[in-house]
């Protein structure tokens, strides 16, 4: 590992105990190719803590214009977290005021959830989790409100949309303002880790710039920040850093986590995420939860892929068909839940209704046209 990957995992926390302090100033005082570190850094959403770390413990060994640059770029997340929460509370009291229960999701909520400061998570969408049955009145409302759908679709594609996916997404602003609506954490054909009468039933409240906000439970947003993470193949080391930052700041009974990971058939998918925390960042983990990971002699070859893909360089590159599939499968403990896995790459997705138009009536040849529309892409991708 060279020496500015190293340096980035010192730096990507919010808390860096006396040892990796040392190592960090020990770094930093040797030849760096300080914009190899900065793009490494943007790529992986982490340039807030990058700089919150070097001009704590290492501001006089940063060139003052690295260092500037980082401040600026620091502030400048500041600023548009700060317009985005903004945003977030006033689309969750409009939400309210017609009678629909609205639970952001991630950003500004995880920020301050997980790392207890808004500017020191960059996040780019509102996520905010409705009611299976007030997707469609929440719509209108952010219809009302000027965004617009990613895809125009007729209301038996939303319909069907509902069926098959997790979420809908839409902009405004000429996508300065993007805002994701979910009525489920993620497709059930994915990763069943938490269905929604749990959801609704363990929310808590945060206090977000001075409205009160519903936020998913401690457990469920780690199950829900592992089955992201594992949807997009752990490609940006921020989503790692929410899980390690997650774990330091709140407690969980461990014992009924392992027992849920299990009983939902994601248990080696919920494992990969904390491994990777605790490996990478020294996230802390109990005995009992270190013992299940190394007892999986699959994990650790997971993770070293996943590591191997998030230095691979400053631009992201993204993952072949093939690794795609291979990853998916491997990251799936059982026969069960690989066949959900192919079950559920051949639902159709929003690219898929919003490529051709059919009545009601032919919905079916949706699915129909899935699989020869991934044949002709070449890519097993679930973004597709």
């Amino acid at each position: 590992m060279r020496l500015e990957n190293e340096l980035l995992l010192c730096c990507a926390r919010t808390n860096a105990s006396d040892r990796v302090t040392a190592r960090m100033r020990e770094i930093a005082a040797r030849k760096i190719d300080w914009e190899y570190l900065l793009s490494l850094a943007r790529r992986h959403s982490i340039v807030p803590l990058l700089y919150l770390q070097l001009d704590r413990h290492a501001s006089d060994l940063v060139p003052s214009n690295h260092l500037a640059q980082l401040k600026k770029h620091y502030f400048e997340n500041v600023a548009r977290n700060a317009v985005l929460t903004a945003e977030l509370c006033r689309l969750v009291t409009r939400f309210a005021d017609s009678g629909i229960d609205a639970v952001p999701y991630k950003g500004p909520v995880l920020a301050l959830f997980a790392y207890g400061n808004l500017g020191l998570r960059r996040f780019v969408d509102l996520d905010v989790i409705v009611k299976k049955s007030d997707v469609l009145k929440a719509r209108e409302i952010l219809l009302a409100e000027g965004y617009t759908p990613s895809k125009s679709l007729s209301l038996n594609q939303q319909e069907l949309l509902l069926r098959t996916q997790h979420n809908m997404q839409f902009s405004r602003d000429n996508h300065r303002l993007i805002v994701e609506l979910h009525w489920e954490v993620a497709p059930h054909l994915f990763a069943s880790t938490v269905n929604s009468n749990q959801l609704w039933e363990n929310l808590g409240t945060i206090d977000l710039n001075g409205t009160r906000v519903k936020t998913l439970s401690a457990p469920d947003l780690l199950f829900s920040l592992c089955v992201h993470g594992s949807r997009h193949l752990w490609e940006r080391l921020s989503w790692i850093c929410d899980i390690a930052e997650l774990l330091a700041r709140h407690s969980f009974d461990w014992p009924t986590l392992l027992k849920r990971a299990s009983h939902a058939d994601i248990e080696r998918m919920f494992l990969l995420g904390l491994y990777l925390a605790e490996q990478l960042l020294q996230a802390p983990l109990p005995a009992e939860v270190k013992q299940r990971c190394e007892a999986d002699s699959r994990l650790a070859s997971l993770a070293e892929n996943v590591v191997e893909h998030l230095f691979n360089g400053t631009t992201h590159v993204p993952a072949t068909s093939r690794a795609i599939f291979k990853y998916n499968i491997g990251v799936r403990k059982t026969l069960g839940a690989r066949a959900r896995y192919v079950l559920y790459m051949l639902r159709p997705t929003d690219g898929d209704l919003g490529a051709h138009s059919l009545p009601g009536n032919l919905s079916f040849a949706y699915y129909l046209a899935r699989p020869f529309r991934l044949l002709k892409r070449g890519i097993f991708d679930p973004k597709i």
